[in-house]
């Protein structure tokens, strides 16, 4: 791999970089959990940076949790530990989770379609017998890593005809600001489940790997339900904290 690039940059964006190279490398497989890193010095001169800024770069994956230092032998990936990280008391975006991470957020429609609403997802909706809505399948990647499945429903009276590649990568921002649906808030189950057939092709990962569902409804500035999803999270490439007070 070619040498950073150090040209212009200051201390702390020359560590932030060094920093994302080599997340970026351990989401990649790289850098395989459990394995061993170069040294110090390998590594530094394989980057084309000194020992001093690699160092500081590796201290921050390390408080992150990524590496492990064990004295006297290296720094080490850590075996199991999850690509992104975030709450979930805010409603955001699950590209705005992996860009907060420093990694590089894609977005890729596997399904879109108009299609007569099912019953279960029309009560859900507040739609009425024979009202269409949109089906979006996305899959979402951290560093081309593919680390979520979202299915979205979206009733056509809601936002008129849509066309996908103005929401697909933040359904969010897409429909506020080329459609003017302002959505505000949800209601959301979290549901334990395991990878079937489906999910193991699209997620790459095993059959039987826990998943954490999350299905939501998603309400606007008018209190119309106007958006419903299903947002499957593999367990070790995604996780949620939610903070709890009394």
């Amino acid at each position: 791999m070619s040498n950073i690039p150090v040209e212009n940059r200051g201390h702390s964006s020359l560590i932030s970089i060094i920093q994302n190279e080599l997340k970026t490398r351990i989401i990649n497989g790289a850098f395989k959990p459990g394995e061993k890193l170069p040294s110090e010095p390998e590594l530094a001169m394989e980057l084309g940076v000194s020992r001093n800024s690699l160092r500081e770069a590796i201290g921050l994956l390390q408080r992150e949790g990524l590496l492990v230092k064990r004295h006297g032998v290296g720094n080490f990936v850590t075996d199991r530990y999850p690509i992104i990280r975030g709450g979930i008391e805010r409603l955001a975006g699950i590209t705005e989770f992996i860009r907060a991470q420093g990694l590089k957020a894609g977005s890729k429609v596997t399904r879109f379609e108009l299609v007569e609403c099912p019953g279960e997802i029309g009560q859900t909706l507040d739609t009425e017998p024979g009202d269409r809505i949109f089906i979006m399948e996305t899959i979402k990647y951290a560093s081309e890593v593919p680390v979520a499945l979202c299915a979205d429903f979206i009733p056509l009276s809601i936002a008129g005809n849509i066309d996908p590649d103005r929401i697909h990568d933040s359904i969010f921002d897409g429909l506020r600001d080329h459609y003017g649906v302002d959505i505000r808030y949800a209601e959301c189950d979290l549901i334990p489940m395991t990878a079937g057939e489906e999910l193991t092709g699209k997620l790459s990962v095993e059959a039987g790997t826990p998943v954490l569902l999350l299905e939501q409804i998603h309400y606007d500035s008018l209190n119309r339900r106007v958006l419903y999803s299903k947002s499957y999270f593999p367990v070790g490439k995604f996780t949620f904290k939610l903070i709890r007070k009394r």
